[in-house]
C-alpha cells in the first residue's frame, strides 16, 4: 500500500507548486503552477515538465514561463494542443504558446484578488472559467478581451455580512453537460449553477456584465445542521468547514467529490438535494487541499493536504487504497495521467513533483 522509491521526480529550485495539470494531447507532458516563496511575495512560473526515462529523475523542464504574481492554477485549451492558462495571484490570467519564447499571446484581468482556480470546459472547448478569493466566478472565451459573465457568490445569502465575503477556491464544469458548473469555497456550500439560465445580451450589457444567475443546488456541504429552532439563522462562521476544492466523478454524472478543511474527502450525489450530507471516504490529518477523481476507475479518487501526504480512496465501499508521503512541504496539487491508467503525480511546496503508480 506504501511501496516506496524509486519513483520520478524533479526539483524546482526557488519555486513552490500550487498545482498542475496534465496534457490532453501528449500523453507525456504535464504543467505546474508554481510561486516563489510559497507564494507569499514574487514572482510566478509556469513549468511544461516531459517524462524522460533517459534522464536521472525521468522528469525534465522544458521549458517555463515566468509570471509577476504566483501561479495558483493551470489548464490547457481544450481547442489548441499547444496552448496553456495559467490563473494567477494578482487577479489576471496569461495564456501562452509553449511553442513560443517569453511574454504571454494573450492576458485577462477583471478579478480583484487571487485567481485559485482554471478550467477548460471539455465539452464546449471554446470555454474556460475561473473561481476567485474576490467572491466572484468568471466565465471566458480565448477569442473575446471580456468575460462572458460573472456569477457572484450566493454567500450573501447565507451569511449576509458584507465584512466576511466567501473566498471561492475552485470552480469546475461537468464533464458531462457543457452548461453545469460546480464551485465550492470559505461559505461551506458546494453550488451547482446552469448556466443557461443566465440573462440575455442585453441585459447583461445593462448590468456591466454581471448577471443574476442563481444556484440551482446549495448543498451545505461543510455547513453545521441547523435545529429545528434556528432553522432560518446563519450558521456561527466559526463552526462552518471551508470547502476547499471539488471535482467531478468522470462516470457519474451526479456525484462530486471534495477536499474539505477539516482533512476529510467526502462524495455528494448532487440526487439527493439540498439534505445530502455526504460520505466520508478517507481523512487526512491536516486540511485536505485538493481531490480528483481516478480518469480510469469509477469508485477511486486521489487527494493531497498540509499532512504531506497524496493519498488514493476507493469510494465503494470506503477504503485506503494508496499513500505517497514522500514530500516534506504541504502537497498542494495533484493529477492522474489521461493516458496511462494508474499514472498520479502530486506536487508540493518541497519544490518537487513526484509521479508513481497506483
Amino acid at each position: 500500500m506504501t511501496p516506496g522509491p524509486p519513483y520520478l521526480r524533479l526539483k524546482t529550485p526557488k519555486f513552490a507548486h500550487n498545482n498542475l495539470s496534465f496534457s490532453p494531447y501528449f500523453d507525456r507532458r504535464f504543467a505546474l503552477a508554481s510561486g516563489s516563496n510559497f507564494g507569499l511575495v514574487g514572482n510566478g512560473r509556469l513549468h511544461i515538465i516531459d517524462l524522460d526515462p533517459s534522464i536521472p529523475g525521468g522528469l525534465r523542464c522544458v521549458k517555463y514561463f515566468e509570471t509577476r504574481d504566483v501561479v495558483f492554477d493551470v489548464a490547457w485549451n481544450e481547442s489548441h494542443e499547444n496552448q496553456i492558462v495559467a490563473a494567477c495571484g494578482d487577479g489576471s490570467i496569461k495564456m501562452f504558446d509553449i511553442t513560443l519564447e517569453g511574454l504571454p499571446i494573450r492576458s485577462w484581468h477583471e478579478h480583484s484578488s487571487e485567481i485559485m482556480s482554471i478550467d477548460w470546459n471539455n465539452l464546449q472547448k471554446d470555454t474556460f472559467v475561473t473561481a476567485s478569493w474576490d467572491s466572484t466566478i468568471k466565465v471566458w472565451t480565448s477569442s473575446r478581451q471580456t468575460s462572458l459573465l460573472t456569477i457572484h457568490s450566493p454567500s450573501s445569502t447565507h451569511s449576509p455580512n458584507d465584512n466576511n465575503k466567501t473566498q471561492i477556491y475552485n470552480a469546475s464544469f461537468s464533464p458531462h453537460s457543457p452548461w453545469l458548473l460546480a464551485s465550492c469555497g470559505s461559505d461551506g456550500y458546494i453550488n451547482l449553477c446552469d448556466l443557461r439560465q443566465q440573462q440575455n445580451q442585453q441585459q447583461q450589457q445593462r448590468s456591466g456584465n454581471s448577471n443574476t444567475i442563481k444556484p440551482i443546488l446549495s448543498i451545505p456541504a461543510g455547513v453545521p445542521p441547523l435545529s429545528n429552532a434556528n432553522v432560518n439563522s446563519n450558521p456561527d462562521p466559526k463552526q462552518v468547514i471551508d470547502i476547499l476544492h471539488c471535482d467531478w466523478n468522470k462516470y457519474e454524472q451526479t456525484l462530486l467529490a471534495t477536499a474539505n478543511k477539516d482533512g476529510t474527502v467526502r462524495t455528494y450525489d448532487i440526487r439527493r438535494g439540498q439534505n445530502e450530507r455526504g460520505q466520508i471516504v478517507g481523512k487526512h490529518e491536516l486540511a485536505c487541499r485538493k481531490v480528483q477523481w481516478n480518469p480510469h476507475k469509477r469508485d477511486q479518487v486521489a487527494s493531497v493536504g498540509y499532512d504531506m501526504a497524496c493519498r488514493v480512496w476507493n469510494t465503494n465501499p470506503p477504503s485506503p487504497a494508496y499513500i505517497h508521503q514522500d514530500h516534506t512541504e504541504f502537497a498542494m496539487g495533484l493529477g492522474w495521467s489521461l493516458f496511462d491508467p494508474g499514472l498520479l503525480a502530486s506536487a508540493a511546496w518541497d519544490e518537487e513533483v513526484h509521479l508513481y503508480r497506483v
